[in-house]
């Protein structure tokens, strides 16, 4: 445990640092958020807790109506020249290549590099007040992990959330992202891909195990999806689930953007999708593998696979990045629902994004 305590001491020492570069980067008596979608207004709240006033939002596609959240206005990046004197301009996109596009078109309407800032980093960011209020839980998920790499990885995770520090160290290979060395498959594996996207997973499933499985099950829950994954899986067999995975059967809203960004959204916008839980549709099927990269919902996943992870322990690889909390929670979940696994944790890019939990 003395690896935690002295990270914890870290971050207690050092989160002052980074609060005070968010509010040199964000001064100014005219700031404006470029961004009116979740970036923008995770960085809207860490103003206001910083006592920063906000005079408006930013953005190609809003521009022009007031903003439901905070009802401020949203303007066009041509008004924004127009009608705003020496403004700071907090670039909150949580896309790296759309902000360097909006840097671009910044610059093209005669904006100063010094007064853009880029504050992507930081959508990710949390401050001492919630390690503090979560201490507990870091612990916990610390003392669940069975190795020592995992143990580090974790650490090391911990220091990018709250300190945006560099993880460089500890990335492990991209190719071995789902399916590492703790992940042994053998002939008979029914892999259930719970996010199947456009079926590149499965498409490395088939690949790891030479083509020799069981059966492939793969939920993906765009319609958009399924040309690409029937092109991915080639002559391969697989059956495909057009669902969401949850606790439950029901009805869910979803941000269906084509890409790895989709996601469930909880104040009800997007398509509406079906969900479904593993437990009511393919416990029968026995499955021995199960991934799971859901946007979110990992846990609610989880605790609709009860069943299956009591009677058959398949293994798991499930992502653990989409909410800070998810670096306790899932692994604390796992071992409620099956104490006899093992815990791992991998991350494979130095990022917020892509750490996942392997339970074998």
């Amino acid at each position: 445990m003395l690896g935690f305590e002295n990270v914890a001491s870290e971050i207690r020492v050092d989160s002052e640092y980074i609060k005070n570069k968010f509010l040199t980067e964000a001064a100014g008596d005219n700031v404006i958020i470029f961004g009116a979608g979740d970036c923008g207004h995770k960085i809207y709240d860490l103003l206001m807790r910083c006592d920063v006033r906000v005079r408006c939002f930013c953005d190609n596609g809003m521009a022009g109506s007031t903003d439901e959240v905070t009802g401020l206005s949203i303007i066009s990046p041509q008004e924004l020249h127009d009608t705003i004197e020496n403004p700071t301009i907090l670039l909150s996109i949580a896309d790296d290549n759309v902000c360097r596009s909006i840097f671009s078109q910044l610059s093209s309407l005669g904006f100063d590099s010094s007064q853009i800032h880029n504050m992507r980093e930081y959508f990710y960011w949390k401050t001492d007040d919630y390690f503090e209020a979560n201490i507990e839980g870091y612990r916990k998920g610390y003392q669940l992990l069975d190795d020592e790499f995992s143990r580090r990885v974790y650490l090391e995770k911990m220091k990018k959330v709250f300190l945006l520090k560099s993880i460089a160290d500890i990335v492990s290979s991209g190719e071995e992202e789902y399916f590492d060395e703790k992940v042994v498959l053998t002939d008979d594996e029914v892999f259930v891909d719970c996010g199947g996207f456009d079926g590149d997973t499965a498409k490395r499933f088939v690949e790891k195990c030479g083509g020799r499985y069981r059966n492939i099950l793969i939920f993906e829950p765009e319609s958009c999806k399924k040309e690409a994954i029937q092109k991915n899986m080639e002559d391969n067999p697989y059956e495909l689930y057009p669902f969401g995975v949850w606790s439950k059967k029901t009805k869910l809203y979803f941000k269906a953007l084509g890409t790895v960004s989709s996601h469930i959204s909880e104040n009800g916008q997007g398509d509406m999708i079906e969900t479904v839980s593993l437990d009511e549709v393919i416990y029968s099927k026995r499955p021995t593998f199960i991934k799971m990269d859901i946007e979110g919902a990992e846990q609610e996943a989880l605790r609709g696979c009860r069943k299956i992870i009591q009677t058959y322990k398949p293994k798991l690889a499930v992502c653990v990045y989409h909410k800070p909390e998810d670096l306790y929670e899932i692994p604390m979940l796992i071992k409620e629902l099956n104490p006899a696994y093992r815990l791992y944790m991998r991350q494979y890019v130095d990022s917020w994004y892509d750490t996942v939990l392997y339970a074998v």
